[in-house]
């Protein structure tokens, strides 16, 4: 499964993070087992503080460490890849793999 995240900065200055594709497949998954997230919103000092685990953060929220062989992409409006998600706190210890 492949999921394909949008990332908006709100009006208030909040990160908005929603699924954009593979949201349903998704949601079968999750579904099972927990209560289906719609929206990951952090704010500006969350994502500054955690700009070093974002990957975390992000996997976290929408139960993506749950499962296996899914892969994503983080975009912004203009449809350019953030970087920042792929970021983790585990990644000096596991060798910095990429979901």
């Amino acid at each position: 499964m492949h999921i394909v995240f949008l990332e908006r900065k709100l009006k208030d200055g909040k990160f908005e993070i929603t699924i954009r594709q593979g949201r349903e497949e998704l949601k079968r998954l999750i579904g099972r087992k927990y209560v289906f997230p719609e929206k990951l919103v952090l704010t500006k000092q969350q994502r500054d503080e955690n700009h070093d685990c974002l990957k975390d953060i992000l996997t976290g929220a929408f139960c993506l460490q749950e499962f296996e062989n899914v892969t994503y992409v983080v975009k912004n409006e203009n449809g350019d890849i953030i970087e920042d998600y792929y970021k983790s706190i585990y990644d000096d210890i596991g060798g910095g793999l990429r979901m």
